[in-house]
């Protein structure tokens, strides 16, 4: 699989006297020489895996990288160190430069980077995270910057990684003045600060990421503070980053509510839940979401501890529905479901049968949730055998999770397995608030003056939301198909961080825009009506935290987008389309409380209104590893069906997009039913044509701006957490 330009790789080396040491020692060359798939008839049939990373620039020329061997994994993401240390050794004053991973706490992994400046030339620390900040990725800036003399070096002249010393406790160099705490808030604040960084001295004006904090650091700050009565939020954090900011808001910052106990008792449908059940469902029950992760080694009695931990701590997975005469009703109930865990033996099943065996597993597991008994969580561990590993397939019902929660249960399913697994009771972090609190105060804010306000938007007249047709034919699920669509890891790269830094907007908006011009140039309609999914986890109250409450909280919501009709690329309409978004209140959220919450005259108004056929969701960004639990496996591995095939699909086009590691998908889901295969890749193809546009754009707007402001940074570092954090909290 050649690497196009610019996309690093593997170098592989082809003839004769390429390597020593391999003489009477098969095993090693074996692993080391490898069939040349390009061979031609009568050459060398193999190649010498070099062990270096290397990419192809434009003029024909390879770059060297890094070393294969000098990667390393840092919370859930795989970083090539050379790549950093490459961008480093651009900065005018770097001489030279190491990267290395360090825990010098326990339990806290970070990046460092070593700088040997050039003679005469120290620079700041700030200078160098803003200098990387144009070339990489925020999970690559390193969050600590320590200036030598000279690399040690081994004897034959590589790094020794393990002489580098440790980071002092000492303040970095920063572009800010050192002024002390001057209130208890403060004080307290920067004790904190100092111990969770490693820092002896904190000013009030230092910022937080500046000094190396990061998303998971501010997480243990949030709790830290909670123990001297300080009430924080992720949210506060990333928009107010030094001391004295975050003092203030936090003196007015409201207690949020949060019930710690096992929580029990009747729940109002939320506005997802009533769009739920007015759906024509064949079966209730089946209506799931699934993950399937690869593991190995997993003990199937630890394991049922860890998933009974689970349905302890988040009470959604307790929840239980009944079909009543009035209508549907919803409760917690105060038992954990035991039994939820099956395990098959397939270690005796041929490689070419595993397949459909395991897909009647998954079907089998798909089927049996009850909404009315329970359980809402089953699970089947897959034994494949020695070679083959373990497959964990995990089903919760809709009702009960979604993107944002299979997140959290996730990452605390592994750290209740791991200690399960050494003897120990499970320790996860304080619930938030809880699902039935916030169900209960949506049921409020329908009828209130704030939510009353939002109908004069949501009432503005709608365009027909219908697309054109290839037939006219069932639009069940039985005829569901799908094509993809990708850009490459460096097209990924430029769309997730330069193209939100040049535009001064969201990913969010550059897709819409991108999926609004497909449209248009499928349609010829300049106005397109799109149904929006969002998190629904919005700031509505300030006394709510759901960043860790399991549930279903999606919103959906319509969207008329306008393209102006001289708009012939998506950097012309850019900007316009995101002001259209930036007037969406409370990120739609609040047409579905009114829709379904809201007072009857509201509520019928809606109702009348057009239906999208066009769907799109942004699910954000994944890792394939999971820590303390495996990977996700990948697409072509069964999961079963989520939905029951009987049912009938409701949109006529389902657009998703994703970044899983380092590459971004399109997906479309469509109907063979209503549409060709051809008419769907054509879209998905223009789709990903306007994306392009606004990569290109990018990258000629900050060429502009280099030449008009060289050495400013582009965005400054509150921008890129928040904009990481957003995406790992989108659906």
């Amino acid at each position: 699989q050649p690497a196009p330009v610019g996309v690093p790789g593997h170098a592989l080396l082809g003839g004769i006297c390429l390597a020593r040491h391999y003489h009477n020692r098969p095993e090693l060359t074996e692993q080391r020489f490898t069939p040349n798939p390009l061979s031609p008839p009568r050459s060398d049939p193999r190649t010498y895996h070099t062990g270096d990373l290397v990419k192809w620039r434009p003029d024909g020329t390879l770059e060297f990288i890094g070393r294969i061997d000098n990667q390393v994994k840092l919370r859930g993401y795989r970083i090539e160190l050379g790549e950093i240390e490459n961008a480093l050794a651009t900065h005018p004053h770097v001489h030279a430069t190491a990267v290395t991973v360090r825990e010098d706490t326990p339990g806290s992994k970070q990046l460092v980077a070593y700088i040997v400046p050039t003679p005469g030339h120290a620079p700041a620390t700030h200078q160098l995270r803003a200098h990387l900040q144009q070339q990489l990725p925020d999970y690559m800036v390193p969050a600590v910057y320590v200036t030598l003399d000279q690399l040690p070096l081994t004897p034959n002249g590589k790094v020794d990684t393990k002489a580098l010393p440790a980071p002092d406790h000492h303040r970095p160099d920063l572009d800010t003045t050192y002024t002390p705490p001057r209130t208890d808030i403060e004080r307290t604040l920067a004790a904190i600060w100092s111990e969770i960084l490693g820092i002896d001295t904190v000013g009030i004006h230092d910022n937080f990421f500046e000094l190396g904090g990061d998303s998971i650091i501010s997480i243990q700050m949030i709790a830290r503070a909670k123990k001297f009565g300080v009430h924080l939020t992720p949210r506060l954090i990333f928009k107010h980053q030094t001391i004295a900011e975050i003092a203030v808001q936090a003196g007015t910052a409201t207690p949020v509510d949060a019930e710690q106990g096992r929580v029990v008792g009747e729940v109002p449908l939320t506005p997802i839940q009533h769009w739920f059940f007015e759906k024509d469902l064949p079966a209730f029950d089946h209506f799931n979401q699934a993950e399937l992760l690869v593991t190995d080694g997993l003990d199937p009695d630890v394991l049922r501890l860890a998933l009974a931990d689970l349905i302890e701590h988040h009470d959604a997975l307790r929840l239980r529905c009944a079909d009543e005469a009035d209508g549907w009703r919803q409760y917690l109930d105060d038992t954990v479901d035991t039994g939820i865990l099956d395990v098959h033996d397939l270690s005796g099943v041929a490689d070419e049968a595993l397949a459909p065996v395991s897909l009647d597993v998954a079907e089998e597991t798909q089927q049996s949730l009850d909404l009315a008994k329970g359980p809402l969580l089953r699970a089947a561990l897959l034994e494949l055998g020695a070679t083959r590993g373990q497959r964990l397939l995990i089903v919760v019902h809709h009702l009960a999770v979604d993107g944002v929660s299979w997140r959290i249960l996730l990452e605390d399913l592994g750290s209740c397995y791991e200690r399960r697994a050494a003897g120990l009771a499970p320790l996860l972090p304080a619930k938030t608030t809880s699902f039935r609190s916030w169900a209960q105060r949506l049921h409020d804010f329908a009828r209130s003056a704030q939510a009353r306000a939002e109908f004069a938007y949501w009432s503005e007249p709608k365009p027909a939301g219908r697309v054109p047709r290839d037939r006219d034919g069932r639009n069940d699920l039985g005829s569901a198909a799908g094509v993809v669509a990708r850009l490459s890891p460096e097209e990924t790269r430029a769309l997730l961080r330069d193209v939100p830094r040049v535009f001064s907007t969201q990913i969010n908006d550059a897709l819409l825009t991108a999926l609004a011009h497909a449209l248009r140039d499928w349609t010829g309609d300049d106005e397109t009506l799109i149904g929006l999914e969002g998190h629904g986890r919005e700031d509505l109250f300030p006394d709510v935290d759901l960043s860790r409450t399991v549930g279903w909280f999606t919103s959906v919501f319509p969207v008329a987008l306008r393209l102006e009709p001289g708009a012939t690329d998506a950097v012309a309409s850019l900007d316009s389309v995101r002001e259209q978004l930036a007037r969406i209140p409370n990120k739609g959220v609040g047409y579905g409380i009114l829709r379904h919450l809201g007072a009857p005259d509201v509520a019928s108004v809606l109702r009348r209104q057009p239906t999208p056929e066009v769907n799109f969701n942004y699910l954000g960004q994944f890792t394939r590893d999971l820590p303390g639990i495996g990977r996700y496996a990948g697409p072509e591995e069964p999961k079963g069906h989520s939905i029951s095939p009987d049912g009938m699909r409701w949109n006529v086009l389902d657009v998703t997009a994703a970044v899983e590691g380092d590459t971004f998908g399109l997906y479309i889901n469509y109907s063979t039913a209503l549409h060709d295969r051809r008419t769907v890749e054509h879209l998905a193809d223009g789709v990903l044509g306007h994306l392009r546009e606004l990569i290109a754009g990018s990258a000629d707007g900050a060429a502009d701006a280099r030449r008009e402001s060289p050495g400013v940074p582009l965005t400054d570092v509150g921008d890129a957490d928040m904009a990481a954090i957003l995406k790992r909290f989108s659906i």
